[in-house]
């Protein structure tokens, strides 16, 4: 044999430099994906516990004292001559009922459903114990056994809605646009 051909390996060095920006961009990587991760989990869990509460503050919106036994809030059908452009009003005024609802739960009054006690579970409305004097602006009046609240929409038509335990929920339009006047409102509509 000649030795022209040798299967031997190349010899390999004792050591290798090491790669300091490999290492660190390898480190970079981990923390960033395990950062999106974390951040995913965190925004799914939040959203799961969302979902838990308004599921709860649903099932959970009856008042004491209630005769009828039902709970659900009935749509009011629109008529013909309200107008479309309040219909945010009514659905301010039908939030504002829920949130009053879900205050007095347990217990066999609507005082602790005041403008203060209102303001701090809804936050997009302003809730006052005056007139009601524009769009997003709700006034209220609370007693032992009823509710009332009152909305101006952007029209300028008042709309009043009351709850008591024996009659329900009532609607009414209004003039002074106040919860005093929402206290005598008893419509079946708007």
């Amino acid at each position: 044999m000649d030795q022209a051909f040798d299967f031997r390996a190349a010899p390999v060095p004792p050591w290798r430099r090491v790669n300091l920006r490999a290492i660190a961009l390898a480190l970079t990587t981990c923390l960033v994906l395990s950062g999106l991760v974390s951040f995913s989990r965190w925004v799914i869990e939040s959203e799961h516990r969302s979902l838990e509460l308004a599921e709860s503050a649903e099932s959970a919106s009856s008042i004491v004292g209630t005769m009828s036994g039902d709970d659900t809030l009935t749509e009011v059908s629109q008529v013909a001559e309200e107008p479309a452009i309040d219909a945010e009003a009514r659905a301010d005024a039908r939030s504002a009922l829920q949130a009053a609802r879900r205050l007095a739960k347990g217990r066999a009054t609507f005082l602790d459903a005041g403008p203060g006690q209102l303001s701090s579970i809804v936050d997009r409305l302003v809730f006052v114990d005056g007139p009601a004097e524009g769009p997003g602006v709700v006034s209220v009046a609370s007693r032992r056994a009823a509710w009332g609240a009152a909305l101006t929409g952007p029209s300028g038509a008042c709309y009043l809605v009351r709850f008591s335990p024996g009659d329900g929920v009532t609607y009414g339009l209004g003039r002074s646009c106040t919860g005093e006047e929402a206290l005598a409102a008893r419509g079946t509509s708007w």
